[in-house]
């Protein structure tokens, strides 16, 4: 029997990636919804209760939260939830593309800093994670480095059947509307491994972002902050 997993995360920090290496690998459902943006259901749900701090009106919702069982009941599902997987992604390549996206989509411009976004949404989810057995984050840098290592984590985690005596890591897939590389070059993963985004920004740019950041989130999700583009 199929168990049931979510995936949450913001824009552009690996979603698509994280659900296409799950469905290769593992048999289990995700229901997660796609275009109803609002709902607790979409995978970008903004579930933390500063509704003002909100890029794109479409995401706007008037849920908040206090405790996680209040959370995976408004979800209105009719079957069990086993487990919840929250992605991130190193807040300095997150931010580039995150602007990017926000203006291809031309989201109005918000009267605060992108990276409190970063904070609110993933704080949230340490706060669930504090509360229940049920959630566990992954980084998008790690299924890059060391696939196979993260995704038998998450199957000794939730204890999933494998689809293939071995992990099928190599994928390829284009999605609608969304486009997916899961084949990744060299050259984009040494992107990512060797930081090279950093380049990408002045020190002055990356103290702004230091200023917002949380020192506590950065240590809980393993991230390094830098205080400058040749650290």
């Amino acid at each position: 029997m199929k168990k049931t997993l979510l995936h949450y995360g913001l824009q552009r920090s690996g979603t698509n990636f994280l659900e296409t290496l799950l469905k290769k690998n593992f048999w289990i459902s995700i229901p997660n919804l796609r275009k109803e943006r609002s709902h607790p259901l979409q995978k970008h749900f903004r579930l933390y209760d500063e509704k003002t701090k909100i890029p794109e009106p479409k995401y706007h919702n008037e849920f908040t939260y206090n405790h996680f069982e209040e959370f995976e009941h408004s979800l209105g599902l009719h079957k069990k939830v086993q487990g919840i997987i929250v992605i991130s992604k190193d807040p300095y390549s997150w931010l580039l593309s995150y602007e990017k996206w926000a203006n291809k989509c031309a989201w109005p411009t918000p009267n605060y800093h992108y990276i409190e976004e970063y904070n609110l949404f993933l704080n949230k989810w340490q706060e669930f994670k504090n509360q229940t057995h049920k959630i566990t984050f992954v980084r998008y840098i790690d299924l890059l480095e060391k696939p196979e290592e993260i995704l038998k984590q998450i199957q000794a985690k939730f204890e999933l059947k494998k689809k293939l005596s071995i992990f099928n890591t190599k994928l390829t897939l284009t999605q609608k509307k969304v486009a997916v590389s899961d084949v990744f070059t060299a050259e984009k993963k040494e992107y990512y491994l060797k930081k090279k985004y950093l380049d990408r920004y002045s020190d002055q740019a990356i103290k702004s972002i230091n200023k917002h950041l949380s020192n506590e989130l950065m240590q809980f999700l393993q991230y390094d902050i830098v205080t400058s583009k040749n650290d």
